[in-house]
């Protein structure tokens, strides 16, 4: 009895100490817990990449403004705080407002919006082998796509559509302000068919699914249904498919139509009930693709006339991806078709190929299909990011008939129209965000005068990527 008494006298005191003893800990732990949020937020704000601004008033050059098919000469366009306050003619009654702003003499020079690629791969590879696409180390291709994308965006790219595993993570540092980089609307990877192109066939099917930088081989509608939702998860701006082949392997020529009406249809079916947008890779049939109602035609070889009426009328984005097609075509020669190769002129087959295909590019210009300019770079070795892009433009005035204000106008407006950001970039318009080049020459008169070269200055969000030279 006297042990009970004892204990029934203890026990109080224990839990009075058990009771100090947890609050005692409950404090210490809320006090380190907010230490570490403390710190955290600390790190965080001093990781911030500082934003450098330009509150400046670019005046006396040519303003291309990407909305006029005539350029304003004696233009002023002044920016602040990463957006366009006034773009337009110079007032010279406007001097009192120009108070506060850096004062830039641009005459004698081009003003117009950065260049814009609508197709194009951070993949992170360092040569066109496509084994070692998919066997390079992952970690050594991360790092390699961030910097692809900081090559673009030197290179005069203020915004790109992208298809890799690494363009979301990159385009979400990019918005956050945690590096800078191009604006990217990224697909992340893509679905092929097994055995298709974006499948490197001399990898085992786990290796591709496992390393490969822009594609997922999935097949069938109810797959592919799942594969769409499965990629949402990921907060892709679009779903990219190769609908065909692409001409790398004996059962992927060019030609091939790998994903049935029914595969297309189910991608398209699941993207629109989510309101996201189809991109689909054809350097096969065009029309199934077309039909099915995807919104973006990539490559687009085998487009024909009708193919071209409906994407008019539905207004179907064209990237045709004509510039890197010389190299390509060394590599994996097209097959000679006869009644159609022979239609057209050149020495070789390769030169028949491509005069066909740059007459197709014509064909839809002139219809008025909107085309937009895309590089389809996929390292910086074969096809520098930014300099393919601009050969592009090139292309397109030398060899597929568009005048220079059209190709720039593919290379700027066009292509924010195609990757849904034509609201905030793509021409020179007030309240848009200052997304612009200062070049050294007029392009109106020679297309050639955009070259990174003759770039003074690159202007994403209002921050200078290249400084003035005549500073």
């Amino acid at each position: 009895m006297i042990q009970i008494t004892i204990s029934h006298k203890i026990i109080p005191d224990v839990q009075k100490q058990i009771s100090s003893c947890y609050n005692f800990v409950t404090v210490i732990c809320g006090l380190a817990f907010g230490g570490l949020l403390f710190t955290t937020f600390r790190i965080w704000r001093y990781a911030m990449r500082k934003r450098h601004y330009l509150k400046a008033a670019f005046v006396g050059g040519q303003l291309i403004t990407g909305r006029h098919k005539a350029a304003i000469q004696d233009s002023l366009v002044m920016i602040d705080h990463g957006g366009i306050i006034y773009a337009g003619e110079r007032n010279y009654d406007m001097a009192p407002s120009l108070e506060g702003y850096e004062v830039i003499d641009v005459t004698g020079k081009t003003i117009m919006p950065g260049l814009i690629d609508s197709h194009l791969h951070f993949s992170g590879n360092l040569n066109d082998n496509d084994s070692d696409w998919v066997r390079e180390p992952l970690l050594q291709k991360q790092v390699m796509a961030v910097q692809q994308a900081h090559e673009c965006l030197e290179n005069g790219l203020t915004t790109v559509g992208e298809i890799s595993r690494f363009g979301i993570p990159i385009r979400d540092m990019t918005n956050t302000g945690q590096m800078q980089g191009p604006r990217v609307i990224a697909t992340g990877r893509g679905f092929c068919a097994t055995a298709s192109h974006g499948d490197s066939h001399n990898c085992s099917i786990e290796e591709v699914n496992a390393g490969h930088p822009w594609a997922e081989a999935v097949d069938g509608p109810w797959e592919l249904r799942k594969a769409v939702r499965r990629r949402l998860r990921e907060c892709p701006d679009a779903i990219k498919i190769w609908a065909t082949g692409g001409g790398i392997y004996r059962w992927d020529t060019s030609r091939d139509h790998h994903y049935t009406y029914e595969e297309i249809r189910a991608v398209v079916e699941e993207s629109a009930m989510r309101g996201i947008p189809v991109w689909s890779h054809t350097y096969g049939a065009t029309t199934p693709s077309v039909d099915a109602g995807a919104d973006f035609i990539i490559h687009g070889f085998e487009i024909n006339e009708s193919d071209m009426e409906k994407m008019y009328k539905k207004g179907i984005y064209f990237c045709p991806t004509i510039n890197f097609l010389p190299a390509w075509l060394s590599t994996y020669p097209p097959q000679y078709i006869p009644g159609v190769h022979d239609k057209y002129e050149g020495r070789t087959l390769i030169e028949k190929e491509l005069a066909r295909l740059y007459d197709n590019v014509n064909k839809a210009y002139k219809m008025g299909v909107i085309i937009t300019v895309g590089s389809d770079s996929f390292n910086s070795d074969s096809t520098p990011y930014g300099v393919t892009a601009i050969g592009e433009i090139h292309r397109f005035v030398d060899s597929c008939g568009m005048s220079e204000m059209d190709a720039i106008i593919a290379g700027t407006a066009n292509g924010a129209r195609a990757l849904g950001c034509y609201h905030i970039t793509g021409s020179i318009t007030r309240g848009k965000n200052a997304d612009m080049l200062v070049i050294n020459g007029d392009p109106l008169k020679s297309i050639y005068d955009i070259n990174v070269d003759n770039m003074d200055m690159i202007i994403k969000d209002g921050e200078e990527v290249l400084r003035y030279k005549g500073k």
